[in-house]
């Protein structure tokens, strides 16, 4: 067949196809507002959403306000829906975990007891507004052209999709292949949030202190009970603090676990219990200095490393000499990190990244997500082993990751 006519074919499609599009967009504007609370009511009173109360509030809520021309990004959904006025500052994953789990359950919807309903109620990636669109698309549209013109066109395109869904079917990656199996152990992504007290700040205002040394309400009540002269000026903070490592963390492993029809639940640290440690398969993302129960697993758990304030201890190793690594550089334009992977008390998984500054969580998160990076990673250290412990110097700009070095990788 003459390249010119495969791709002028390939253009006839792409522009039906664009037709199509715009005949569907054409509709939707068509289509009375009563008609789509009547779409929305019709998904939240299905079997899919009976027990997801939380999503299908969150479903009208998007739906009145679209309808209403309201502007949706993600600190106005924090402030109406959720009411959370405290946090308008910070970054927090929240609104994503919940806007992709909704996507989820409407597409289940779709596949089941929508499948036969004439229009979809459709929310786009990075979008937070609703639109409609027609599901069936009536063959009227290629009536007056002849079979036989366009079967070869037809046949490129099948053979085109074939090969391209084919190469497409991957192998989950060996580092996250335990992710995703369909066993009892749920994943369980946590991230760190920080204890926080107010009081009187360097400035001479007041606000929110954070303090490396202190990290839980009894660890306050022990420094009270030793400096009771700080009872009038310091308190707890009625809310904990996150920062933007963990929206960044939960968007690219959140692609990584879509790709492989996978899922998994968002915890803060301080929501987290010990049980958990033994319970799930764990992925964990903060800093070094939260004194916090997932340093602790690393110790117990990690056969050659050992995190002790800023220093990362090497022992023990049967071929490398034991080093003493310092986990902090001066100034926030390079990060110190560390990606571990071991099993855990119950013979769980357990993936931990840690840094100091958030380009070091972030980079490395990014980086173990990757597909290309992962399998350059696979090829070269983890020939017949799982587990692994790596040491990155990281550095960026602005809390934005630049580059990546590796230090050291010590598989087992």
């Amino acid at each position: 067949m003459d390249i010119n006519v495969i791709f002028n074919g390939c253009l006839t499609v792409f522009v039906t196809v664009n037709f199509l599009a715009n005949s569907h967009k054409n509709q939707n504007q068509m289509l009375s507002k009563e008609k789509k609370l009547q779409i929305c009511d019709n998904i939240t009173n299905s079997d899919v959403f009976k027990k997801a109360p939380k999503s299908s509030a969150l479903l009208k809520y998007l739906v009145k306000s679209t309808l209403e021309g309201n502007y949706l990004k993600e600190d106005i959904i924090d402030l109406e829906f959720f009411g959370e006025k405290d946090n308008l500052n910070n970054s927090s994953p929240r609104i994503r975990v919940n806007i992709y789990n909704l996507r989820k359950k409407i597409d289940n919807y779709y596949e089941t007891e929508g499948a036969n309903a004439s229009w979809r109620l459709c929310i786009d990636k990075g979008q937070y507004s609703v639109s409609f669109e027609k599901q069936d698309l009536r063959k009227t549209t290629f009536r007056n052209v002849k079979l036989t013109q366009i079967l070869p066109y037809i046949l490129l395109i099948l053979v085109s999709l074939f090969y391209i869904i084919s190469n497409s079917k991957s192998e989950p990656p060996k580092l996250w292949g335990s992710y995703f199996k369909n066993d009892k152990k749920k994943s369980i992504l946590v991230v760190a949030d920080f204890f926080g007290m107010q009081g009187k700040t360097v400035t001479g205002g007041h606000g929110w202190v954070r303090d490396y040394n202190i990290n839980s309400s009894e660890e306050y009540y022990e420094l009270i009970e030793d400096k009771p002269e700080l009872k009038e000026t310091i308190q707890p903070a009625h809310y904990y603090f996150t920062t933007s490592m963990g929206a960044e963390a939960t968007h690219y492993i959140s692609k990584l676990f879509y790709n492989h029809n996978s899922d998994f639940d968002v915890r803060y640290t301080s929501n987290t219990s010990v049980v958990d440690l033994k319970k799930w398969n764990l992925i964990f993302v903060g800093p070094f200095l939260n004194k916090d129960k997932f340093i602790s697993l690393f110790n117990d758990f990690n056969p050659y490393f050992k995190l002790e304030g800023e220093k990362l201890i090497l022992e023990r190793h049967p071929k490398l000499k034991d080093t003493i690594f310092t986990t902090y550089f001066k100034g926030e334009d390079r990060d110190f990190s560390i990606v571990s992977r071991f099993k855990g008390p119950n013979q769980n998984e357990c993936f931990l990244f840690f840094s100091n500054h958030d380009i070091g969580v972030k980079a490395t998160v990014e980086h173990f997500t990757n597909k290309d990076s992962l399998d350059v990673f696979n090829k070269k250290y983890m020939n017949e082993k799982e587990n692994f412990t790596a040491l990155y110097e990281v550095n960026g700009k602005e809390r934005t990751n630049l580059g990546l070095k590796n230090i050291m990788v010590v598989p087992y």
